[in-house]
């Protein structure tokens, strides 16, 4: 009898509050829609969207959020004047692109520094990168 009670009370069907479709009453998550119905777990992924929290899970299956900003984790911002001054007096060399984090473009001016042609263009690189708006430049460099 035990049996049956249990399974009666597994078929439980509500309907989605986000899609109306018929789901199990224990579900976590809607299968036709995708939403999640728990609202830890709801809570849980709209910070892991959002990119501002550690989720840490604890030995007992659940999860906890840490809140706050992930400061020490970010990468650290470009500035555009320390690019310009790389570009000015070592762009021959790339290493503004090394900088900004472009290997493969520094490792070209790098293999093609004997023909002053990445001198150049490092050059007019520095006047760009002074001339350009800090939101322009960290929109495009970080």
């Amino acid at each position: 009898m035990k049996g049956a009670d249990l399974e009666a009370t597994s078929t439980v069907t509500i309907d989605c509050p986000y899609c109306s479709e018929p789901i199990n009453a224990k579900s976590k998550k809607c299968k036709h829609c995708g939403e999640i119905l728990d609202p830890q777990m709801r809570e849980i992924e709209m910070l892991k969207r959002q990119g501002t929290s550690q989720v840490f899970m604890n030995a007992g299956g659940g999860a906890a959020a840490v809140g706050g900003s992930d400061a020490a984790n970010a990468p650290p911002l470009k500035s555009r004047v320390t690019a310009a001054i790389l570009a000015f007096l070592l762009g021959g060399l790339g290493f503004h692109k090394f900088y900004l984090g472009q290997t493969g473009m520094g490792l070209l001016y790098l293999v093609f520094c004997w023909t002053f042609i990445p001198a150049i263009i490092g050059f007019i690189e520095g006047i760009i990168y002074l001339t350009s708006s800090d939101a322009a430049f960290k929109r495009k460099y970080g």
